[in-house]
């Protein structure tokens, strides 16, 4: 593989693992997810709680709820006015009410006649805006007994002084109307005669549609009580029919005028309410006496970021408000409120904008329902709180991840170089031929691409004593084969020219002798290759060395008579599972080793000994000390410090190499250290 695909690689895998931190935006999303249904609880739970507060503070106080007790009584809804109405006859300044219109229709089958009414009101005036609809439309034309014989409406009311009092608005034309009213008066006979009466109080525009046409009225609201009424009377030229807003015959006595009680508003303010909830307060008739606030609120800057408007719902700031302006509730929840239940409910905004949830609760007098509150606000302060938490989330996400990223880039190019350059190290370390010509410079970080260096300095550096040791195996079997190979070759020579018999036998004599040494050669040089199969089949089992290093010693004592050896062991036995005869392979070439290394008069000593509870086995010879250099590489294979001289007994390097892979065998450590007070060399086995 090459560096760049290495560094390529390292880098890909890394930044893999970096995009996991991603996990957690995505965690954190899904809990928002989750949480929101735990939000809506709260907020409807929130919702009843306030409901229930605000009913407590209304709660046995009828007179707050005094159009409570005449059910069956016609009442007009007068909305407060939030904007200036031009008296003009057109509907551009009724927007915010135009839905809030009450409908009146005519009781006979025979005409489609009808018009709706919306009755609004600011200090000084009220402001009426009448939509009709006709088929046939009759202008009035007041004959010389002022009688009325075209399309005409009448205003029906109770003065401050509780008198009824009927203005009468007769249109001649589109435009300005000028309303009239008749008043009974005697004339110098004495006689009642009736007299039309123009008003200048009052004021009323009338403009055609297609429809039929509109009417805007300007009224003072100190003429007015507390009742009010409109009769429209329809002159067709083959009938006539007459609609009034108090369902009963015209003229007789008009319905309450209901507007927004300020007492229950200054109640409902002290109550507290929080930004984006709407607070209602009805009669038993579900008739709007109070209302309180705005479903609209005023949202964060940051609310509407298009990143989370693609992971969340969106919320609007702006959405169509069915309810505002509304002088009567239909909802089922406050039906069941009426009822004498507290109930929720869930709706859409008419443009699918915003999610509304409202609690309705009961307010009683007597045990009996008289009212009820409804509370309203949408959920989009529910997705404000999970746009700010998502915002909050995602920006700390990301500057953790431009973070992480950057450290495992970073990290990455540092594990890049040094892989790049442990493997230029180790590619120029050995040539074409396989020879070691370098070294690596060992790394001392503690990790594991420093460990790997190190690894490979090592392994490197064993390699080049290997092929030091295949250098110098040459002109050690040159030289250990050169003897036995010259007396066999010069006992053939001799062998020609040799006529004497007793001399011939001699001479075959020195060729076997040649050739019995170089057999042990060849035995010797398989004896490694051998002992390891024998070591992949090799059993071990318990034994108490302390018998059998006696046992041991007592046929070295008669293998080498001349020798004195002399063996230590402890009072307690000490056990180890071993494999008998390997282990008496390895102390033979201990033992061997030290004789051809001894003194003559010098005996030989092998101890056992219990060393911080492990078992340590010593053979120990005094003679020449070691090389220094060589103590670390005695064990290693054809290594030798014998003098080379032509013995008869060949010596390879082998015997402990040999006993170095029977100790391993055995879980245990060889090694060999020179005597510091007198001269000699101990090996040691550590179990």
């Amino acid at each position: 593989m090459s560096n760049s695909n290495i560094r390529f690689s390292l880098r890909s895998k890394l930044m893999l693992l970096s995009i996991a931190v991603l996990i957690i935006p995505y965690m954190g999303f899904d809990y928002l997810r989750q949480m929101e249904s735990y939000l809506r609880d709260t907020l409807q739970a929130s919702l009843v709680d306030s409901a229930y507060a605000v009913a407590g503070a209304l709660n046995d106080k009828p007179r707050l709820f005094d159009t409570s007790f005449n059910e069956d009584e016609s009442v007009l809804y007068v909305h407060r006015l939030n904007n200036t109405v031009q008296l003009d006859g057109y509907i551009d300044d009724w927007e915010s009410y135009i839905d809030w219109s009450d409908a009146y229709h005519s009781g006979s089958s025979s005409t489609n006649d009808s018009f709706k009414l919306i009755i609004s009101k600011n200090e000084h005036y009220y402001f009426v805006l009448i939509q009709v609809e006709d088929d046939e439309l009759i202008y009035s034309t007041l004959d010389q007994s002022d009688n009325i014989n075209g399309d005409h409406f009448v205003l029906v009311y109770r003065d401050q002084y509780q008198r009824l009092q009927k203005d009468y608005l007769a249109p001649s034309g589109p435009g300005l109307i000028r309303p009239f009213r008749y008043e009974e008066v005697l004339d110098a006979y004495g006689v009642e005669i009736r007299n039309k009466k123009n008003l200048t109080n009052t004021s009323a525009v009338w403009q055609t549609t297609e429809a039929g046409y509109n009417i805007e009225i300007k009224i003072p609201t100190y003429l007015i009580g507390q009742r009010l009424g409109f009769v429209f009377n329809d002159i067709d030229t083959t009938k006539q029919s007459s609609i009034s807003t108090y369902g009963k015959k015209a003229y007789d006595e008009p319905g309450r005028v209901i507007s927004s009680s300020r007492r229950i508003e200054s109640i409902i303010y002290s109550q507290g309410r929080s930004e984006g909830r709407r607070i209602w307060v009805l009669d038993n008739a579900a008739q709007v006496l109070a209302s309180n606030g705005s479903l609209r609120r005023v949202f964060p800057d940051n609310a509407f970021n298009i990143i989370y408007t693609l992971l969340l719902p969106p919320a609007y700031d702006y959405f169509k408000d069915d309810l505002a302006g509304a002088s009567r509730l239909q909802g089922k929840e406050v039906i069941d409120a009426l009822s004498g239940k507290t109930q929720t409910r869930w709706r859409s905004s008419p443009d699918g904008k915003a999610v509304i949830v409202s609690a309705a609760t009961p307010v009683w007098f007597n045990n009996k329902v008289i009212g009820a509150v409804v509370i309203e606000e949408t959920t989009n302060n529910i997705q404000i709180m999970q746009r700010q938490v998502l915002a909050g989330l995602f920006n700390k996400t990301l500057f953790v991840f431009i973070i992480i990223v950057f450290l495992l880039l970073l990290f990455a190019s540092r594990l890049s170089s040094r892989l790049i350059k442990l493997n230029r190290e180790t590619t120029e370390a050995i040539d074409e031929y396989g020879k070691v010509k370098g070294k690596i410079s060992l790394s001392n970080s503690s990790d594991e691409i420093g460990e790997l260096s190190r690894s490979f300095g090592n392994m490197l550096e064993r390699l080049q004593q290997y092929h030091i040791y295949l250098e110098g195996m040459a002109s050690r079997l040159s030289h250990e084969l050169r003897t036995p190979m010259a007396i066999v070759k010069s006992s053939l020579d001799r062998l020609q020219t040799e006529q004497n018999e007793n001399s011939r036998k001699e001479i075959l004599q020195a060729a076997d002798t040649g050739l019995q040494r170089l057999q042990t050669l060849l035995t010797r040089l398989s004896e490694a290759a051998r002992l390891e199969q024998a070591l992949q089949e090799a059993d071990k089992e318990e034994t108490n060395l302390n018998k059998y290093l006696q046992q041991c010693i007592e046929g070295y004592q008669l293998a080498y008579p001349d020798k004195l050896f002399n063996l230590i062991i402890p009072d307690n036995n000490l056990k180890l599972k071993i494999n008998k005869d390997l282990f008496f392979q390895m102390l033979d070439k201990l033992v061997a080793n030290a004789v051809d290394f001894s003194y003559a008069d010098k005996e030989i000593v092998v101890s056992l000994s219990d060393v911080s509870g492990s078992i340590q086995i010593q053979v120990i010879n005094s003679g020449p000390h070691l090389p220094e250099d060589m103590l670390d590489e005695l064990f290693n294979s054809m290594v030798s410090v014998r003098n080379e001289r032509a013995e008869a007994e060949p010596h390879l390097g082998l015997g402990l190499f040999v006993a170095k892979l029977i100790a391993e065998f055995h879980a245990g450590k060889i090694s060999a250290s020179n005597l510091k007070d007198e001269e000699g060399v101990c090996i040691s086995i550590l179990f």
